[in-house]
């Protein structure tokens, strides 16, 4: 019972608007404007948000402020990757871009191919995350962590933590590519059907073999 007292909570205007400036106060710890005592900083910043919200806003109303376009979503990525990659190590660079690569192609195409159905709601909402929360926790987790301790120290599995982080990085990498490649699959299936409607509407009068 108490968990389902807790549970719209999460889903409330105050919990949103004071996560997102909890990520605002993460973004200046990534830029290295805050050091000393950022985590009391961000906790600050997410209570904060909670106690300012007005008790009349709707969710319907926060979600509508604080929803990212595409080109604000690849803007956001194009700065997390230039502020934390000099901090992360040399064999994870490549990984990193791919991650980038990727959703810089998928963003600008997102909502046009969940329009046309050629991309599953599922796999949009991974996007999106991607760039809002799975990619940031993850450099964020590894970034907090003295680069001494991060390369030398096994952890539980055995593994350092810069060989955990490549590991999940490939695994969000991987992930991007499956849903990339379903996508532009279903845009190419459809250019192929539309090629054989052609032909056959018009193979009698022009000669498409050229």
């Amino acid at each position: 019972m108490a968990t389902n007292r807790r549970h719209p909570f999460l889903h409330s205007t105050g919990n949103i608007v004071g996560c997102v400036l909890a990520l605002g106060g993460l973004a200046l710890y990534f830029t290295g404007v805050i050091h000393a005592y950022w985590g009391l900083i961000v906790a600050a910043l997410y209570f904060g948000g909670i106690l300012m919200t007005p008790r009349s806003e709707t969710l319907a109303q926060t979600a509508a402020r604080t929803e990212l376009s595409e080109d604000q979503l690849a803007e956001q990525l194009r700065w997390l990757v230039d502020s934390v990659a000099r901090g992360l190590p040399a064999d994870s660079h490549d990984t990193l871009r791919s991650i980038q690569s990727t959703l810089t192609e998928l963003l600008p195409r997102l909502k046009q191919m969940q329009d046309r159905g050629i991309i599953s709601s599922k796999d949009s909402f991974t996007v999106v995350e991607t760039v809002r929360r799975y990619l940031p926790d993850t450099l964020a987790a590894y970034l907090r962590l003295p680069q001494r301790y991060a390369h030398m120290q096994p952890l539980a599995d055995g593994r350092t933590a810069s060989v955990t982080l490549l590991h999940q990085l490939r695994m969000l990498d991987a992930s991007l590519k499956d849903i990339a490649r379903d996508a532009f699959t279903g845009d190419a299936e459809k250019l192929v059907i539309n090629g054989q409607f052609l032909q056959g509407k018009f193979s009698n009068k022009l000669d498409f073999r050229a």
